[in-house]
């Protein structure tokens, strides 16, 4: 018998075979396939041609498999089964699942996005698992690369090809100081935050600051003597010191919330806006899990406001 490549198979013929293996009639197998019973006995010819078995034995009640019809029905029956779950769409159960979803952001959006999602995660998807791993800009070049299901970022340029974004919501810099800083006596005043040394939190390679191309267009220049990779640390540090940390306007709220002893002061010179966005590669679009994941953060950012 030569090779049988899956490409010369009509896999029609494969259903047919299963309906005669279950009827053991080609008159019930027709019946029940809604064709004539020749058409029936035709498929019939050509899957002996496939298998070279005669595969049914003709006998006065209908008809007998052969041994070897014998040895194919479980994996017939198990392969026609897995075509139609391939074929089936996809639905995913948040109560039932049990996958890992990877989500990149700093210190800073574990502070202030996590609780905004993570009591409805925990609820709706109880034997999932949520893996927080840290964001710098360069992740959002590498997601083709990297096992992250979902970004959420200040994105300082727009994403590459294939990577999607949605704003979530916006923000602007405010300043940290400890309580009775030296330099601050009602407000901060721009002399005040140009006398003061600061702390500033650097992700990946970034160097230069929003706030210091701002001050440069003003002509002025502020002295950081200390950079740290996170912002948590940062803020303690600014709590014990007279240190002044410059940091999104989110940050500043939630995290006076648990360390006393900081006050939040506007900034004394105009800064922009910025958005925070949620970012993922394009391979995940159509992945209902994703969707669902992705819904999660819509809710708490966007839908919070309708």
């Amino acid at each position: 018998m030569s090779e049988v490549r899956l490409s010369d198979v009509d896999l029609n013929l494969l259903y047919i075979f299963q309906v005669l293996i279950e009827e053991l009639n080609v008159t019930k197998a027709a019946i029940r396939l809604d064709v004539s019973q020749p058409a029936v006995s035709r498929s019939l010819a050509r899957l002996r041609d496939v298998f070279d078995d005669p595969l049914f034995i003709r006998t006065s009640h209908g008809l007998s498999a052969t041994t070897k019809t014998l040895e194919l029905a479980p994996v017939l029956k198990e392969t026609l089964a897995g075509l139609e779950r391939l074929l089936q769409p996809v639905n995913f159960i948040p109560q039932t699942s049990q996958r890992r979803f990877v989500l990149s952001t700093t210190d800073f959006g574990s502070l202030t996005v996590l609780p905004k999602i993570l009591d409805v995660f925990q609820q709706s998807a109880p034997n999932a698992m949520l893996d927080v791993k840290s964001w710098d800009e360069d992740v959002a070049q590498e997601l083709d690369q990297v096992d992250i299901d979902l970004a959420v970022a200040v994105l300082s340029k727009e994403p590459p090809a294939g990577v999607r974004a949605m704003r979530l919501k916006s923000d602007r810099m405010v300043c940290l100081a400890r309580e009775n800083h030296p330099n601050i006596k009602t407000e901060l005043t721009l002399e005040g935050y140009l006398q003061a040394d600061h702390v500033q939190v650097v992700l990946g390679r970034r160097a230069y600051f929003a706030v210091d191309r701002e001050l440069e267009r003003l002509g002025h220049k502020r002295h950081v003597s200390l950079q740290l990779p996170t912002f948590v640390p940062a803020a303690r540090v600014v709590k014990d010191s007279d240190l002044l940390l410059t940091v999104p306007c989110l940050f500043a709220q939630d995290i006076m919330a648990t360390i006393p002893g900081l006050t939040m002061h506007q900034l004394p010179f105009k800064s922009r806006e910025f958005d925070y966005s949620m970012i993922w590669h394009e391979r995940f679009q159509h992945d209902p899990a994703h969707q669902w994941f992705r819904g999660l953060f819509r809710k708490a950012f966007i839908e919070e406001k309708v």
